[in-house]
């Protein structure tokens, strides 16, 4: 009877006690969250990708079979999908980026301003 449990820590700092429970015979499957039922999923022997969001991050939890009948599971939160919040996070990374290049192109400029300023002063 494989149970697995996860803590997620949430965007708002809350956390979040994953589980799930893939029964032996049966293979029937539940998934709750703080002892929430979030999904049940009967005689699943296949691998399979449950999605759900955690605060605003988006959590999926794999279930893939072995080749010697027994399963593995994994928790994850996906960064890559375009959600609202990975979307925020890359625009924010790309103004970060644009920020830095803007300052290096400014102190770049001042260092080309003053040497021009003291080779004209030393003349």
């Amino acid at each position: 009877m494989p149970q697995y449990g996860w803590t997620i820590h949430g965007n708002r700092g809350n956390n979040y006690r994953i589980g799930l429970f893939h029964g032996d015979s049966d293979q029937h499957v539940v998934i709750h969250c703080n002892d929430k039922v979030i999904s049940i999923d009967f005689e699943v022997r296949e691998e399979k990708t449950y999605s759900l969001f955690v605060d605003d991050l988006l959590c999926e939890i794999k279930i893939e079979p072995r080749s010697d009948g027994s399963y593995t599971y994994d928790c994850r939160i996906n960064e890559d999908a375009p959600t609202p919040l990975n979307k925020f996070k890359q625009q924010q990374k790309t103004e970060r980026e644009d920020d830095a290049k803007w300052r290096i192109l400014f102190a770049v400029g001042f260092i080309i301003v003053m040497t021009g300023l003291l080779i004209w002063a030393s003349n």
